[in-house]
């Protein structure tokens, strides 16, 4: 038996260890990616103050070989979901079973003058980039947007603003510094019931950081972001995060919906072709009460990634598929200073998602560091 694992962020990782740990010699389980190292997305925003290295949240793909996981460094190019057959640039892939574990890809020039003027926040060379940069900034404005809706990790932008805030603060310089945020959503964490996200914009108004919210963004310019209805934000420095969207090779196929994203099935994560699977970032997983997008995260990919792999276990031998994924999952928002928000989140709860975001703590601070180092132990 083959399963075929394409795209190696944590849906990837995680699917390809929990089949070959509960299966062993009898599925071949083969990851493809084009990029030959994985990265610690979570850690971005303390690699942008310089409080991480680049190498400490980067590994190569391929030390999975050494749980017996084929690993190959491929581009993409052709999904055939009737002949079973995935074609890259120098072969093709025959699988029985099939995870999409794509994510998306930033699309910058949706935005005039992104590429120009604009460091990526969620993009792993901008982010060291913009490491060096903020090292030699010592006055002036600094805005962070978000190009368009949906994008992953929702808290994000925000952790990045604190941790800018810290960044400035202890070097003496935030009297110097305007923060500012920009989003198209209508408050930080729009899912979630109101009194969360009054709790964010209160920390950010606490710290003195700007929130412009409900904003569409036109275009960039040098040292101004474009809004809408001619609103013109000055700026320093400029942080954003590009527009996301399927790779053309999934956009190609018949697995999407209008706007690109895979349909699932919300509880098997199985697509329209029988054993042919999309996890994480990729897919286009609607809320029951509010028709929006679920929000993506590595930690949704994760518990997705286990309910797949646990499935193709069963059908496998034969058996019926008994597991189904309950739209739970956990985010730390690191607020500076050595603390951090825990938040739970269970966006299938009706009659609306369910969402807790703690006071910050230490001891949410010190799990997230401590989830850093398990994460590379766990799975590589």
């Amino acid at each position: 038996m083959k399963t075929l694992i394409l795209g190696g962020g944590v849906g990837g990782i995680v699917a390809a260890n929990a089949l070959k740990n509960t299966m062993g010699s009898s599925m071949k389980v083969t990851l493809v990616d084009r990029e030959p190292n994985h990265y610690f997305t979570p850690s971005f925003p303390r690699l942008m103050i310089g409080e991480t290295k680049p190498s400490k949240i980067t590994k190569q793909l391929n030390i999975l070989e050494k749980r017996k996981i084929e690993v190959l460094h491929r581009e993409i190019e052709n999904i055939d979901l009737i002949e079973h057959l995935v074609t890259t640039n120098r072969e093709q892939l025959e699988y029985d079973y099939l995870i999409i574990s794509l994510g998306v890809e930033y699309h910058p020039e949706t935005v005039p003058g992104f590429s120009e003027f604009v460091f990526n926040a969620y993009d792993f060379y901008d982010v060291v980039k913009l490491s060096q940069r903020l090292k030699n900034f010592t006055s002036g404005q600094i805005v962070f947007f978000i190009s368009s809706l949906p994008y992953k990790c929702p808290p994000a932008p925000y952790e990045m603003m604190f941790l800018l805030d810290q960044f400035f603060r202890q070097r003496g310089l935030r009297h110097k510094i305007k923060l500012t945020i920009v989003t198209p959503d209508y408050s930080p964490e729009p899912i979630a019931p109101p009194k969360v996200g009054q709790s964010v914009r209160k920390m950010l108004d606490d710290k003195d950081i700007e929130l412009i919210t409900e904003a569409k963004v036109i275009k960039v310019e040098r040292n101004i972001l474009m809004l809408d209805h001619d609103t013109k934000v000055p700026s320093d420095l400029l942080l954003g995060i590009a527009s996301h969207w399927t790779p053309e090779v999934i956009r190609n196929t018949d697995l999407v919906d209008k706007s690109g994203y895979i349909e699932v099935d919300q509880l098997t994560l199985e697509t329209r072709y029988p054993g042919v699977y999309a996890i994480g970032d990729a897919t286009a997983i609607r809320l029951p009460v509010l028709g929006a997008y679920a929000p993506k995260a590595g930690s949704f990919a994760h518990a997705q990634a286990v309910v797949v792999a646990k499935n193709i276990r069963l059908l496998s031998r034969g058996l019926k598929p008994k597991f189904r994924y309950d739209g739970k999952g956990l985010c730390i928002m690191n607020t500076g200073f050595g603390r951090a928000r825990y938040s739970t989140v269970h966006y299938y709860k009706k009659p609306q998602p369910y969402v807790t975001l703690l006071h910050p703590s230490k001891l949410s601070y010190y799990a997230k560091l401590a989830f850093e180092k398990y994460w590379f132990k766990r799975w590589f």
